[in-house]
């Protein structure tokens, strides 16, 4: 299987995403190509990631043999990492190990440690440069690519954040074959997403093989499918003053429901959760084909993705929704699917959208 790399184009700032079942020295030479001549290099790893992986490593000595002082530091894992705690301490370390403006980063890891490691790197001396290694699925459709960094508060989840786009992100499918079978149910309900706005084809090809574990050859084409869609989206709105908002299918709710669990839900577990509650509304309004809600709920569960939203839809969550950052004013632009393949984003004040939910699930 050979490397495919797609171009993100966004001119000054283009980056490619390589997607290949990649060694060590050939990931470390891509990403070395792509920051130059860096004064130094600090290297973000999820924490459990690096104890249980024998892939980081190597792939550390080799970023060590091609770029100037490597430094790795390790994060909390997975969600805990995105916090402003989290980047303080992040931000105080490369000070303290005297990284400069002419520095990078680069993450190893989920969608989480992207994030945090994005967000560093778009706020560190007012901005340096950085790399991504995702070693999920999730990351390698969804997180790693486009630019949107973000930490969670309190409040909710991604409300303080940066658009700062990565100088190339390498996506080694290796990492995925120890990855957890709920880890990789996670990662699909992104992919699931992007067919649904974006791919029908996708989508026929998902239902296709939804019931056994995807061959290798078809996971590498199905998240290809996935990062042309969400590239697609991005080359023609970057900072999401418009299109991109569709990329938020089922993250309405979705995030709401992610936060109220204390996070012991997987975003992509959440998403699909949030999916459902859209197509659901759609459906109330008269938006959505009515059978794409159940054939959306029969692919989800056999990917191993929950699907009953009714126990999740609490007054917590439905409050949550207030603090979406979609919002505008007393509205929320929420992104509907009417038939795969195609979405449509639409004002809904905040008010009639909690009601209208309510009744859809």
């Amino acid at each position: 299987m050979g490397v495919t790399t797609i171009s993100v184009p966004l001119g000054q700032r283009s980056y490619d995403v390589c997607i290949a079942p990649a060694g060590a020295a050939d990931m470390a030479e891509k990403i070395a190509a792509a920051l130059g001549k860096p004064t130094g290099v600090a290297v973000l790893v999820d924490g459990r990631l690096g104890q249980l992986s024998p892939r980081v490593q190597p792939l550390l000595d080799a970023f060590a043999a091609r770029l100037p002082r490597v430094r790795r530091l390790d994060l909390a894992a997975g969600e805990a990492c995105k916090t402003m705690a989290g980047i303080e301490r992040t931000c105080d370390w490369l000070a303290s190990n005297g990284y400069d403006r002419g520095a990078a980063l680069v993450a190893i890891g989920g969608g989480a440690t992207s994030d945090h490691t994005g967000f560093a790197a778009a706020i560190y001396l007012r901005g340096i440069a950085y790399a991504t290694c995702p070693t999920t699925l999730l990351a390698m459709v969804d997180a790693s690519v486009g630019g949107k960094t973000a930490v969670d508060i309190p409040a909710g989840k991604n409300l303080v954040g940066a658009f700062h786009q990565p100088r190339a992100v390498m996506a080694d499918l290796g990492f995925l074959d120890s990855l957890p079978a709920r880890e990789i149910a996670a990662g699909m309900a992104e992919v699931v997403k992007a067919a649904l706005i974006a791919d029908a084809d996708l989508l026929e090809t998902l239902e296709a093989h939804a019931d056994a574990t995807l061959p290798a050859t078809v996971l590498a084409k199905v998240i290809e499918a996935a990062v042309r869609v969400k590239v697609d989206v991005v080359a023609a709105d970057e900072r999401e003053s418009g299109r991109r908002a569709m990329l938020n299918f089922g993250h309405t709710v979705g995030h709401a429901i992610e936060a109220a669990s204390g996070f012991q839900l997987l975003h992509g577990e959440a998403v699909s959760l949030g999916m459902i509650a859209a197509l659901a509304l759609g459906v109330a309004r008269g938006v959505t084909e009515p059978g794409l809600l159940a054939r959306a709920s029969a692919l989800l569960a056999r990917l191993g993705l929950p699907v009953d939203v009714k126990p999740r839809l609490t007054a917590d969550v439905l409050d949550r929704i207030e603090v979406d950052k979609k919002r505008i004013s007393d509205a929320v632009r929420f992104v509907l699917v009417p038939r795969p393949g195609q979405a449509t984003i639409e004002g809904i004040e905040l008010d009639e959208l909690k009601r209208q939910i309510q009744a859809a699930i």
